[in-house]
């Protein structure tokens, strides 16, 4: 199972229980029956925070940390989440790398066969104005 994988099965995991959500995110992937370690769950953790799809509340009064998932986070795994998310992406680079190429090799090619036939058509033009004779008898 990949990283992008298993960041899916958190969101679905935090999704579908939303009232018994553990405080911890290593409580959280124990849960949601991942083995992965307490540093890489707090790792996976920070990273969607960062991207939005989980908050974190303070509880002041009980110097406590809870998490939740946000609606984004919702929305996000309802649309594919990290695995669709960046199975798309891989596709757009690849499309973009493939453009490149095609700007890099055909683009040039065309331009050289456009200045060919503009060549050819310039001399056909002279010898039918009789500025040049045709060699070919």
């Amino acid at each position: 199972m990949n990283k992008h994988q298993q960041l899916d099965l958190i969101l679905k995991y935090m999704s579908e229980n939303l009232d018994s959500i553990p405080r911890r995110p290593d409580s959280i992937i124990r849960r949601a029956k991942l083995n992965i370690d307490n540093t890489e769950s707090y790792r996976m953790f920070i990273k969607m925070l960062s991207d939005g799809y989980v908050y974190e509340h303070i509880n002041d009064n009980k110097k406590t940390l809870t998490f939740g998932i946000s609606y984004n986070g919702i929305i996000f795994l309802a649309d594919g989440g990290y695995s669709s998310y960046y199975s798309k992406n891989k596709l757009k680079n690849l499309a973009l790398k493939i453009s490149n190429i095609t700007d890099i090799i055909i683009k040039p090619i065309g331009v050289f066969t456009a200045i060919l036939i503009s060549a050819w058509y310039i001399v056909k033009l002279l010898e039918f104005f009789g500025i040049i004779k045709s060699c070919v008898n």
